[in-house]
């Protein structure tokens, strides 16, 4: 279980696959949201301001890359959590 949470209502959700995935989100929850909600958030785990200007929540949506946080699935998208940006991920850098 992760330690976030989310105030959006989980009983309007729509249906997206994270890296092979099935994941319900809650209708109108910004990507990032769901992904740290569900702790699948892969390179979006570095993000820092949560408003799009730091870039560090990218992720893949269909191929497209997008800022995680400013995001809102619409249902049946595909998105692949790696970093799009070849960056490595936080719990891989050399401490």
């Amino acid at each position: 279980m992760s330690r976030y949470r989310s105030i959006a209502s989980a009983r309007d959700t729509v249906t997206i696959t994270v890296d092979g995935s099935p994941l319900r989100v809650a209708r109108g929850q910004s990507l990032l949201a769901a992904l740290l909600a569900n702790g699948t958030s892969g390179a979006a785990a570095d993000f820092h301001c949560a408003i799009g200007q730091c870039q560090r929540c990218l992720v893949r949506v269909d191929g497209r890359v997008q800022t995680a946080c400013l995001y809102v699935p619409r249902g049946g998208e595909t998105v692949d959590t790696s970093p799009p940006d070849g960056r490595a991920l936080p719990w891989e850098r050399a401490s």
